[in-house]
């Protein structure tokens, strides 16, 4: 059994591999730096674990990337890697939304589209992709990452009525997790204001239910209550209550 992980060096994705080896996977990990695998290694010295790097802003390095697994037999894909930025829309950087929409977004398309087709010419395989609770509703000051994960979610509801359609082995399930205690904050110049999880904890909740082939997995009971609700409330509401949900870091308080 062997699975791919994109973002799998730090944070959910590295906590999600820790799961999956300890199920008897093998494992090829995606990253730009090694971060945390060679732990991995010394957790599971039976299992085999690969390492590629690539940087998956970059759609050239997406095409690079199934190009060196074309030939390999997966049984799981999980599409994680992707981050956000916090700020007032008139402060923060274009160029790091462009990266950000070309990692959560245009890499997801890239390639989720091309794992579900191999794994529906296979006739079977399970892909995961890692959404979040952000794409329950917009909000301030995180308007790109919000909306760059509602794409992923809209995508992936999408993919699973087809393959229902036609009545395929193969599966797409949604991981929406609320804020999570990874770099994330640090790297969006953020702080999240509720309650967070660990990443073992989402790991250790996604993993069984995505080996289910279950669509929506949200953890955490607040998640579970936001995501009923946004079903219900106006967007212009959902703006307001996630207004303070995250502050914008200072130099001063990063200190």
């Amino acid at each position: 059994m062997r699975a791919l992980i994109t973002g799998g060096s730090s944070g959910i994705g590295w906590a999600m591999a820790d799961e999956l080896l300890r199920r008897g996977y093998d494992l090829v990990l995606v990253s730009r730096t090694e971060g945390r695998i060679d732990e991995l290694r010394k957790r599971h010295p039976e299992r085999e674990i690969r390492f590629l790097s690539h940087d998956l802003t970059r759609r050239e390095e997406c095409f690079l990337l199934l190009q060196e697994t074309e030939g390999i037999d997966f049984d799981l894909f999980l599409n994680n890697a992707g981050y956000g930025d916090i700020g007032r829309f008139d402060e923060t950087s274009l160029e790091k939304e462009i990266d950000i929409v070309g990692i959560n977004d245009v890499a997801t398309l890239i390639l989720g589209k091309t794992f579900l087709l191999r794994f529906r010419k296979s006739g079977r395989g399970r892909i995961l992709f890692v959404s979040s609770a952000a794409s329950f509703g917009p909000a301030p000051y995180m308007s790109l990452y919000y909306a760059t994960k509602a794409f992923v979610t809209f995508l992936v509801h999408g993919y699973h009525r087809e393959l229902r359609d036609e009545r395929s082995a193969v599966t797409v399930s949604l991981l929406c997790p609320g804020p999570v205690r990874t770099g994330f904050e640090k790297r969006a110049n953020a702080h999240f204001t509720l309650p967070s999880l660990t990443p073992e904890k989402v790991a250790r909740y996604a993993i069984p239910r995505f080996l289910k082939g279950r669509l929506e997995i949200v953890p955490g009971a607040m998640m579970k209550a936001a995501h009923l609700v946004s079903h219900f409330v106006p967007k212009r509401l959902i703006t307001m209550a996630l207004n303070k949900s995250a502050e914008i870091q200072t130099k001063e308080d990063a200190a």
